[in-house]
């Protein structure tokens, strides 16, 4: 394949990862300025804010798109060599 030539795996394209993880920061500030500060969940005898929940949760999307991404890049470099 040459460099001209785009990749077969559309996981290993930059722009679109820098894409995804825009929206996930769109989304958590969104999250995080329409959930109330002061809300919170009794669990287990400890009491959790609800604002950091979606953080989380699109925290672990933001790490599994850069992973998926490393993946398909390591993929793409090890189909080019052999």
């Amino acid at each position: 394949m040459s460099e001209s030539q785009p990749s077969l795996n559309r996981a290993a394209d930059e722009r679109r990862m820098y894409v995804a993880l825009a929206v996930l920061v769109v989304l958590g500030l969104l999250a995080w300025f329409t959930i109330d500060g002061s809300a919170v969940l009794h669990m287990a005898g400890r009491e959790v804010p609800v604002r950091w929940l979606p953080e989380m949760i699109l925290g672990l999307f933001a790490f599994r798109t850069v992973m998926a991404h490393m993946r398909a890049r390591l993929e793409v470099k090890g189909s080019k060599e052999g």
